[in-house]
């Protein structure tokens, strides 16, 4: 499974954070929001942002989760979804 990472920000802005925060996957820049408006992941409220957005696709690039919201999904979320599209579902939540 492969993580990329899509920002309106401009690489200047972008790899400051990302190296502060420690990621390590690959970050894309759309400052023209190209591939957002491609999307449709424009901000209604605030058009210069984009909405947050996770995709998950499978191996055969089929996409078996995705979330568009105006907050940040929640690693569990994720975790959740990856669990039940291959089978570990419910995830032990004694661990």
């Amino acid at each position: 499974m492969s993580i990329v990472a899509i920002s309106v920000d401009p690489p200047a802005v972008t790899l400051p954070w990302a190296n502060e925060k420690g990621l390590t996957m690959p970050l894309a820049s759309d400052p023209e929001q190209k591939l957002i408006k491609g999307f449709g992941l424009v901000n209604p409220d605030v058009p210069e942002l984009a909405l947050h957005a996770v995709y998950i696709v499978d191996e055969q690039g089929k996409v078996f989760y995705r979330k568009i919201a105006r907050r940040r999904a929640y690693s569990n979320e994720f975790i959740d979804a990856v669990d039940y599209r291959y089978g570990r579902w419910p995830r032990d939540t004694q661990q």
